[in-house]
This record gives C-alpha cells, structure tokens and sequence, in this order.
C-alpha cells in the first residue's frame, strides 16, 4: 500500500478541511512525493543497421529503472518524469542532438523494484565513421538526481558484395506484431531492447536480434549457419546453438534465443557467427554482456585466485566497509555494476566484487598495487576531513563529488555572505575541457554548498545562476 493511501490520505483530507475553514490555501496532491530510492542511473546501448549508400541507420537504446524517479500524488496516481538529452559527437563536432521527455504513471509505488526499468529508443541515420554517444537524463521532480553515460559508436560501411551482420542488439522480448506506431516495432517483430545488457535471475533468457546482408550480392551459394555461442572470461563457450538459413533474400533478420540460466554471475560475451556449408566464417560480431544471480560467486573468481595477495585486503574488509567503499565508488560505477552490488547478501560476493570494481580500472594490471583506487581513495579521504556538513559525509556533498572526480580545483574564489548574495564559491579547473568552472551556493546558511552551475559538459548548466541562486531579493 502507498504511504498516502489510507489512513494518513483521511487525514490530509481532514486536515484540507481544516485548512479551507481558516481560510487558508490548500495544498494539492501533487505537492506530496515519493522519495526515489537509489542512486539515479541510466544504462545506454547503441546499435548501428545497414541504411543506403550513404549513411547507416543507428539506433540508441536507454534504461531508466522505475525506482529511481521521484513522483508526486496526482488525482490518486503517482507521477514522475526524466527528462532526457542525446548528444553525438564525431572528431569535427556534434552531429546529432535531441531532447525528450519520458512521463510514467503507476497506481503503488511501494512495487517498484531495482529490476524494473523503462526502456526506450532513439534514431538516427549517421554516415560510417566513428562517433562518442552520450546520454543525459534527470529527475523532473528532483533535478539534482542526474546521470549521463557516454560509449564510443563504429558506424561501419556494410560491403555491397559480401556477407556482413549488423551490430547485436541485447533484449528483454522479441515478439511477432502488427503495431507500426510501437517504438520497438521493426521489421513485424515487437523488439524490446536491453539497454544495461543485464541478464539472471528473474530474466535467464537473452533475446537477440541482428540483421544478416549480402546472401545473395555475395554469388555465393549454399545453406549458411549461424553460430550463436556465450563465452567466459577465458573464452571458452559454454553455452552455444547453430541455425541453419537460406539464401533466398540477400537481407534477412535473425533473432533468436540463449538459455543462460546454469550460469554464474560475471561478464560474458555473446557472439553471432555467420559460417557457409564448408563452415569457414563470413562474418562474426560480438558483444559483452553481464550476469547476475543472488547467492552465486561470479566465475572470475578463478582469476582473482591468481592474485591472492591483492585480493587479500578486500577478503580482510568488513561487510559494512566493503558496502561503505563501492557506495564512495559510485560515482564512477555503471547502472549494472549498481545493480549488481545492491543485490549481494554474501560479505565474500561483496567482496570479490569489489576486488574485480578496481581491477577493472587498474591501469596496471602486472603489479599488486592500484594507483587508480589509490588516488580515488585518497580525494574521499580529502572530502570527508574538509567537506564535511553536519551528518553528510564529504563524499556525499556536492563539493566532495566535485573533487572526488575531478580533483583539487586550480583555483577557489570564495564570496561570503552579503547584502547582496548568499555565500557561494566557483572553482576553477584549468585542464578540463579547454577550461570549466563548478560554482556552489550555501542556500541554507548551514555551510551545505548546493552545485548550481558548470561549464563542464557533462554537469547541470545554469547561465542564470546568480539571479536564481545566490542573489538575494530585499
């Protein structure tokens, strides 16, 4: 049951009532929200199809879990929105931009879980090149919840007299269907994308889609086989199937299945091979994509076996210290490695976890130490003895995020409260994008500095800081 249906709704009523008799304004019921739970994150996948003879039909696909929207009460439902932005850049510049908005309604917010997402697509026809795709979401209820996720795009130039497969696309349910207006509708299939790549419990089924061309541009002749197969970290296939095809079309589209559910949390990769009759390889594309089942070691722990003594500091950790380290960490974490960690109960999984969190950004590999997890530890460190407000730890601040992800700032201009302004400061960075500035506003007087404007692409923007923030109307 919602914490605004009965009883607690009787006496708002009542209390309304109250109100109308003094002669006093009523709130309304869009005024009363739902705190979201978790960190506000959006999984981000892309795509790219076989256009014309100039440009390639790419499609980016996005994940919002349900949970991590704030809504408000409305007319007896709960409503939340993100409004989101798609930017895609090449080496001369931008090339494509949109903005949209994606409004949800539920009846019981208390059902929401982290395994809920929405799910959605955006299209765009781009020539063969290489591209940086980044998208930006935000909570319209709680603006300062934000996310953007960025990954490098190879629109490549499909041959016209050989066999080639398109990219694979990663989904939750590919059905047959006859609604043209669906987003996911192409090709008189329903094809509902897996934007944060994650599979297990819950969802032991991969569904994959891709695009074979050149069956017949190619004159080859003879049945092909497409070879479907799930590796591990050390490459080895551990689960596969092969499906044999005609040539009658020079394009055509496969979509299939993979059962994965025997295997381990951890990160696999999927690939699709396309074989002839002799089975010599015509073409192959890949993609990784990420397990998860609570209760279940992943199976690269046969590889932190092989460095016992850099794993041993996590194994010695406590289960609230390694929790307390990833939460710090989170900045820098993806949806699904969120995702992952939140549904550890095991204190030797958490930690095995976080071991393989920083091994994955070790820029040296060969040695124990990490200087990546080092230096980042180090910036928590700094934020938590400096940055501090009340009972909010450094690293939870807004300043404190600031540095811990960016680091010490060039220059600090601090400006104490006045007549005319609250207290704010701006930090300067000068190696950051040609230059970018971070400016924090104490809008309390308690010394919590609020970030209300950045140059730096990534972060919220406001021009009109000044007169929205700081300035004080007398």
């Amino acid at each position: 049951m919602n914490p605004f249906d009965t009883p607690l709704r009787r006496i708002l009523i009542l209390a309304a009532l109250f109100f109308i008799t003094l002669g006093w304004s009523t709130p309304t019921w869009s005024q009363l929200t739902i705190p979201a739970r978790g960190a506000f994150g959006i999984a981000m996948d892309a795509c790219s199809f076989n256009g014309d003879s100039t440009q390639d039909f790419v499609e980016v696909y996005y994940g919002i879990r349900e949970n991590c929207i704030t809504y408000g009460l409305d007319s007896g439902r709960y409503t939340g929105a993100v409004n989101m932005s798609m930017e895609i850049r090449s080496d001369s510049g931008i090339v494509a931009r949109k903005g949209w908005s994606v409004p949800h309604i539920v009846s019981d917010t208390s059902k929401l879980s982290g395994g809920q997402q929405l799910m959605g697509l955006e299209s765009v026809g781009l020539p063969p090149g290489r591209y940086m795709v980044t998208v930006k979401g935000y909570d319209l209820r709680r603006p300062a919840r934000r996310d953007s996720v960025s990954a490098p795009l190879i629109v490549e130039k499909y041959p016209s007299d050989t066999e080639s497969l398109s990219d694979l696309e990663f989904c939750t349910l590919i059905q047959s269907s006859t609604n043209k207006q669906s987003r996911f509708y192409k090709n008189t299939l329903e094809v509902v994308p897996n934007a944060g790549r994650l599979y297990g419990t819950g969802l032991p089924i991969i569904y994959y889609y891709l695009e074979v061309y050149g069956l017949v541009k190619s004159g080859r002749t003879g049945a092909v086989t497409i070879h479907t197969a799930v590796l591990d970290i050390n490459g080895t296939e551990v689960v596969s199937h092969d499906k044999a095809k005609t040539r009658l079309h020079d394009a055509s589209v496969e979509v299939g299945t993979m059962n994965i559910g025997a295997l381990r949390s951890g990160t696999y990769v999927f690939r699709a091979t396309l074989l002839d009759s002799t089975k010599r390889i015509l073409a192959s594309k890949e993609k990784k994509f990420y397990v998860y089942k609570p209760g279940s070691l992943p199976d690269t722990l046969s590889h932190a076996a092989r460095e016992p003594l850099a794993a041993m500091d996590y194994y010695a950790m406590s289960d609230s210290a390694v929790t307390l380290e990833f939460n710090e960490a989170s900045y820098i974490a993806t949806q699904a490695e969120i995702l992952q960690f939140e549904k550890l109960t095991d204190t030797r999984a958490k930690q095995q976890y976080l071991y393989e969190f920083w091994q994955r950004r070790n820029p040296d590999s060969t040695t124990l130490a990490n200087a990546f997890r080092d230096q980042y530890l180090e910036r928590v460190d700094h934020a938590n003895k400096n940055l501090t407000v009340g009972f909010h730890p450094g690293w939870k601040t807004d300043r404190g995020r600031v540095y811990i992800l960016y680091g010490p700032p060039d220059e600090v201009e601090r400006f104490a409260s006045s007549q005319e302004s609250l207290p704010y400061e701006i930090w300067h960075y000068n190696n950051i994008q040609g230059g970018v500035i971070f400016v924090f506003v104490d809008r309390s007087g308690t010394g919590a500095y609020d970030l209300v404007h950045s140059t730096h692409r990534s972060e919220m923007q406001d021009p009109d800081w000044y007169e929205h923030y700081a300035h004080q109307m007398h």
